[in-house]
C-alpha cells in the first residue's frame, strides 16, 4: 500500500478530480472509506479539468509509488508537481489531511495483515496448483499493490497487479484471484527455454 499513491488518490477524491484514463491509469474507483471534500475559497475548485490531466501525468510518473514518488507530492517542494500550477495549489491545500488519512489506511492494512494472515494459504495454494499441473512452478516473485478502493476488483497496471483492500481481505476471493495469477505464470514460463521440474525430481545443474 504505497503511501505516495494513497496521498495522490486522496487528493484526487478530495478535489473531485476526474483524470483521463490510460494504460497506466485505469478507471480506478473512489477511496473507501470516502474522504472529506477539499474546502476551497468560494466553494468551487477552479481549473479542476486541467488539474485532472495534471494528476494523470503525475500518476504515470509516480506509479508504483517508490520513495521518489512520495517526495514528489510532499511539501515544501512538491518536486513532482513542477509546472502543474493547478494541481500543486490543490496539494498545498489538502496534503495535511491526505497524510493523516494515508497513515490511517496503512494502520488498518497492518491490522488486517495481523488478524488475517494469508501466507500459509498462499503456500498451500502454490502446492495445490503444482499438483494440478503435475510439476513445480519455478521460483518467482509477485509484487502486488493493494489500494483501499471501493469494491472487490483488480487491474494490471504496467504489468503490475493492483487489487483493492476489500479483495485482499476476502480470503476466498483473494485466493481465487491469486490462483489465476499463478496459472498466468504457468503460461509465461512455457515461453522460457528451461523446462519445468517435474514433481518429485530435483533440477540438474549444468
Amino acid at each position: 500500500m504505497p503511501q505516495a499513491l494513497l496521498l495522490g488518490l486522496h487528493l484526487r477524491d478530495a478535489a473531485g478530480l476526474h483524470p483521463p484514463t490510460s494504460a497506466l491509469l485505469p478507471d480506478l474507483p473512489r477511496l473507501h472509506p470516502a474522504v472529506t471534500p477539499l474546502r476551497v475559497h468560494g466553494g468551487e475548485i477552479a481549473g479542476a479539468e486541467v488539474a485532472g490531466r495534471q494528476w494523470a501525468h503525475w500518476w504515470a510518473g509516480a506509479f508504483p509509488g517508490g520513495p521518489e514518488a512520495l517526495t514528489s507530492i510532499l511539501p515544501p517542494l512538491f518536486t513532482g508537481l513542477r509546472g502543474m500550477t493547478e494541481l500543486r495549489g490543490l496539494a498545498e491545500l489538502g496534503i495535511d489531511e491526505a497524510v493523516t488519512w494515508a497513515a490511517g489506511a496503512r494502520d488498518r492494512e497492518a491490522r488486517l495483515t495481523r488478524t488475517r494472515p494469508l501466507a500459509l494459504f498462499e503456500t498451500n495454494l502454490v502446492a495445490e496448483v503444482e499438483r494440478d499441473l503435475g510439476r513445480r512452478i519455478r521460483p518467482f516473485s509477485l509484487d502486488v499493490v493493494v489500494l483501499p478502493l471501493q469494491g472487490i476488483a483488480s487491474w494490471d497496471v504496467a504489468g503490475l497487479p493492483v487489487i483493492t483492500e476489500e479483495l485482499r481481505s476476502d480470503r476466498d476471493a483473494y485466493l481465487t484471484w491469486l490462483r489465476e495469477r499463478l496459472l498466468g505464470l504457468r503460461t509465461a514460463q512455457r515461453r522460457d527455454a528451461t523446462p519445468p521440474t517435474p514433481l518429485g525430481e530435483e533440477p540438474t545443474l549444468p
